[in-house]
């Protein structure tokens, strides 16, 4: 069977260089697929960091990457780009088409015409995040929902990543629907917690609103006036600059810049490095599904504090494996952080149950034996 599978992937193949969860997803899944030989794997990419197409093959993957409109992409919801991987499935002649996200790549997808199209829901558009935006990035957001709607319209074939995206899915009744958890690579699940450091606070994500990096900037200007040893580090590519610049003054007027440390995008080794050092994981986010980072962070055995929102509550069950809080409760998020810090026991519980979850269910090897499975079924039907 030949399988095209669209979204973010690294053009270079270098596949332990991994920018943003649903890249680490797709870099999962194909690692996964490798070992059923009767499956021919194409990966369809876009990208601005290239001027015209590369066809590459390397590792038993063959790596198609087109580039993505570099002006007006969101106003005209990247039609030139659409053209393109549209003219690529139809190179390619795949039996089945595997697209990730309702954006651009799906919309190409299912306006190709192609019968044997699954998508692969990673984000679940919901005007009740309240996340607060500028008005260039109300109409980004704007525009990228427009592309999600007709996309939803017209998918038929859905995996999602989460009771919370069955939820959110319901009322749409042309859709058979499959439920496949998210990947960790195997690197996290070898990590040594014999190094951590008591007071050593990690996040991982983008450094933008949505994920909660005031919360945690809050949370540190309690922690600190008890624990003065204590460091938060915060690995993930800074998404705004104006964002950014309010947090740099927050830390500043609170005197916090010898606990802080943004340390930008990590591979996969250097992640594991920050994961095996931090006692701690803070996720304070206040939209995601099924976030990666997490995932990470518990096939780790990380003691995790999370936010109760979206898929993150079929992830973390409060006081079993994690603590969950409110969203934008800083004074909550300190409060669980002290209470990890104190007493060892009780994270090493807490993350050892975190590891026993995801051993159980989202492995490599499991997660991508499910797809192969959903391939098999959509391509007979």
């Amino acid at each position: 069977m030949k399988v095209a599978i669209l979204g973010p992937y690294p053009i270079d193949n270098k596949v332990n260089s991994i920018n943003g969860g649903v890249q680490a997803v797709i870099v999962n899944l194909v690692k996964g697929l490798l070992k059923f030989k009767d499956l021919d794997i194409h990966i369809v990419t876009a990208s601005h960091f290239i001027d015209k197409a590369i066809d590459l093959e390397s590792g038993g993957v063959n790596l198609h990457a087109v580039p993505q409109d570099k002006i007006f992409g969101n106003i005209t919801l990247y039609s030139q780009t659409r053209k393109r991987i549209s003219e690529k499935i139809y190179e390619i002649k795949p039996d089945l088409v595997h697209t990730h996200c309702f954006g651009y790549e799906t919309l190409a997808a299912l306006d190709s015409g192609h019968k044997k199209v699954v998508v692969s829901t990673h984000g679940i558009r919901n005007g009740q995040w309240g996340v607060r935006h500028n008005i260039p990035d109300s109409i980004r957001v704007y525009l990228q929902d427009c592309i999600y709607k007709r996309c939803i319209k017209k998918a038929e074939n859905i995996v999602i990543n989460s009771p919370y995206a069955r939820e959110h899915l319901a009322g749409f009744k042309q859709m058979r629907i499959w439920e496949l958890n998210n990947p960790v690579s195997d690197i996290f699940f070898n990590t040594d917690n014999n190094a951590e450091e008591s007071a050593r606070i990690l996040f991982v994500g983008n450094v933008c609103e949505a994920k909660g990096i005031m919360t945690i900037l809050e949370a540190m200007s309690i922690l600190k006036l008890v624990f003065p040893e204590i460091k938060l580090r915060v690995a993930g590519p800074i998404s705004g600059k104006e964002f950014y610049s309010r947090a740099a003054g927050f830390i500043k007027e609170h005197g916090m810049e010898k606990h802080i440390n943004f340390l930008g995008h990590l591979n996969d080794d250097e992640l594991r490095e920050e994961y095996k050092k931090a006692s701690v994981f803070a996720f304070p986010s206040q939209q995601d599904v099924a976030p990666i980072a997490l995932l990470q962070a518990m096939a780790a055995g990380k003691a995790i504090v999370a936010t109760r929102v979206g898929g993150i509550p079929y992830m973390i069950e409060d006081g079993k494996n994690g603590f969950l809080m409110e969203k934008n409760d800083y004074r909550a998020l300190a409060d669980r952080i002290s209470l990890f810090i104190r007493k060892r026991e009780l994270r090493k519980e807490l993350g050892v149950n975190a590891k026993d979850k995801v051993s159980k269910n989202n492995t490599v090897r499991q997660v991508s034996e499910k797809l192969y499975a959903i391939y098999n079924e959509v391509y007979k039907s």
